[in-house]
């Protein structure tokens, strides 16, 4: 019994920083500073021209623009629905990254706008849709 009461205190004992906002609702100024090292990370393959922290960032930016993707693409098979922007095959964060990144570095008047509507946003701008025919 004392153990579950300690490790139930341990839990609710933790730091306010592990209760940090979500990456999806940081602002775009927070998740350029984390995606700029990631493209730096991606090109040259290696975390030993990046600081711990810039390390850090770049691997949250990787995984969250990994899972954006992933869950856009789920979620547009999942309804049904047609998707807002249309990567090409196989496309990963390692190709979105950089235009992500361009996207941030041309609108630094959105950048007080969260990041999962910039990541849609610079998505969509890269890679737009076809229209449908007309007629339709």
């Amino acid at each position: 019994m004392l153990k579950q009461t300690l490790c139930l205190l341990s839990v609710f004992a933790l730091p306010p920083a592990l209760a940090q906002v979500s990456m999806g609702k940081e602002d775009g100024a927070r998740l350029l500073a984390r995606c700029e090292p990631a493209v730096r990370l991606l090109e040259v393959g290696t975390s030993a021209h990046l600081t711990r922290e810039e390390y850090g960032d770049a691997r949250a930016c990787i995984g969250f623009v990994d899972g954006f993707i992933w869950g856009h693409g789920w979620a547009a098979w999942r309804q049904t629905s047609p998707m807002y922007y249309c990567p090409p095959e196989g496309f990963s964060a390692s190709q979105g990254l950089p235009a992500i990144v361009q996207y941030l570095r041309a609108h630094p008047d959105r950048l007080d706008a969260d990041a999962h509507v910039l990541t849609f946003s610079a998505l969509s701008d890269a890679y737009p849709c076809e229209p449908p025919p007309q007629g339709r």
